[in-house]
């Protein structure tokens, strides 16, 4: 059996009451009866238990201090002290969150990969998905593993960090733009997880994109692609449009230019979204607090029976007029991106003064302005801009507003009013013919609105 422990006498012997504070800690042992240190309650240096007298308020209590270890026991007894004192209570609790907080401190490569199931798991397009992998795989873990030393925890990426990172960005405006964009959902779903408390990317101020003027195809260029589809498929140089792939091209640029569609959307059209009464399935419409609403367009007669009949390739699926059904929406829009860059070819051939400049460069063409040539002739032919967005599918009618506000044929009728009104005002002669923009698709007309 152990020494009985020292009593409140054996403590006063040792700290005199002229000495003893209010409180107090002390470490004793209390030794073995085997001990040959027995009798000496404050040798530091044997194996016996060590004990912890407390003395605070007029009481005392002695514990033990569950160690042999003297170093250990005045460990124990600081931490006693520590507790006594408000301000030493405040600084362990700091350290308590900070030690919490870093055992739960989370990897870039871990929120990344998270971040990128999770978008998978919303079922975003394949196009989506690449360029989030894009961003935040390929450029910012291989800019952070670049750093010296190396950020690879999450809460390294504060604002000062994450703006070096923006600022050494290469590309065009609309470029970094969208970028900056990806980055910023990103960290949302960061702070959502609770990893960090404040989205660093947002603080940071994007840079504006660039905003391209939307140039729809003039009528005359619109008939010189189509006539080009004859001369596409062609053989030993002869006109021969009635080839399958000249009349599958031919229909699908028909189909871009009087649905609206996006190229994607047309090549992976399935032929069940054609009804009988010619209309099109378009898109499902969410309607907050109320039951989807299916949008349809309608087609031209001629046209929508000339995609019913569109022939089958040897990889066609019986589904679609277009898609074979296997291959990703990303490789199927290349595919028709290759095609009408050589109908374009042709049509520039027999053409030139319809998709040439006057220095000789090429005017700018691509299948995303059969799309504008939809939209901007239903808004010269007066059709209200919030029908045209519809159509078109955008979310919000302010984007289709932010593409084709210069077209609407209301809008110029007002401008070119209020400027009539301002030349009498000014006593000048208003008796000048007024041009119908509706009726400029010459392009030169046309081009002029779009700048005012």
């Amino acid at each position: 059996m152990g020494s009985h422990p020292i009593s409140l006498e054996a403590a006063a012997d040792i700290h005199s009451p002229t000495s003893l504070s209010t409180q107090t800690v002390t470490v004793y042992t209390r030794h073995n009866e085997s001990c040959s240190k027995n009798g000496e309650p404050y040798w530091k240096r044997c194996h016996c238990m060590k004990y912890l007298y407390v003395y605070r308020e007029n009481t005392s209590r002695q514990v033990s201090a569950k160690t042999r270890s003297w170093e250990k026991a005045e460990e124990r007894a600081q931490e006693i002290r520590d507790s006594w004192s408000p301000v030493k209570a405040l600084q362990r609790e700091l350290e308590a969150k900070v030690r919490r907080s870093e055992a739960r401190e989370v990897q870039i490569t871990d929120a990344v990969a998270l971040f990128l199931k999770e978008v998978e798991r919303l079922n975003r397009e394949e196009a989506t998905r690449a360029k989030y992998r894009l961003t935040l795989e390929d450029r910012l873990l291989n800019w952070c593993a670049q750093q010296k030393p190396t950020v690879a925890r999450l809460s390294e990426l504060d604002v000062e960090t994450m703006r070096r990172w923006i600022h050494s960005w290469p590309g065009a405006p609309t470029t970094r733009h969208n970028q900056h964009q990806r980055v910023i959902t990103f960290f949302f779903f960061c702070v959502e997880q609770g990893w960090m408390k404040e989205n660093p990317a947002r603080r940071i101020k994007k840079v504006a994109p660039e905003q391209d003027e939307t140039q729809p195809f003039t009528r005359e260029q619109y008939d010189a692609l189509i006539q080009a589809t004859w001369l596409y498929d062609s053989r030993d140089g002869k006109k021969n449009g009635d080839t399958v792939n000249a009349r599958r091209a031919r229909t699908y640029l028909k189909l871009l230019r009087w649905s609206g569609l996006r190229a994607g959307d047309a090549a992976c059209l399935s032929r069940d979204k054609l009804r009988d009464d010619d209309s099109l399935f378009l898109y499902q419409k969410k309607v907050k607090g109320k039951a989807s609403s299916s949008v349809y367009g309608l087609l031209p007669h001629d046209v929508a029976e000339e995609l019913r009949n569109v022939p089958r390739n040897a990889y066609t699926h019986p589904s679609y007029f277009f898609w074979s059904g296997r291959s990703k929406r990303k490789s199927e829009v290349s595919n028709w991106i290759k095609i009408f860059g050589k109908i374009l070819a042709k049509a520039t051939e027999t053409h030139p003064k319809l998709f040439l400049e006057a220095d000789g460069s090429s005017r700018s063409a691509h299948l995303h302005m059969l799309r504008d040539t939809f939209a901007v002739e239903y808004l010269l032919a007066g059709m209200p801009l919030e029908e045209v967005s519809r159509l078109l599918g955008h979310s919000s009618v302010l984007i289709t507003q932010k593409h084709y506000a210069p077209w609407v044929l209301e809008r110029q009728q007002r401008l070119a009013t209020s400027v009539r009104t301002a030349w009498s005002t000014m006593g000048l002669n208003t008796a000048a013919p007024v041009i119908n923009i509706a009726d400029g698709r010459s392009g030169k007309v046309v081009r002029r609105a779009a700048r005012s």
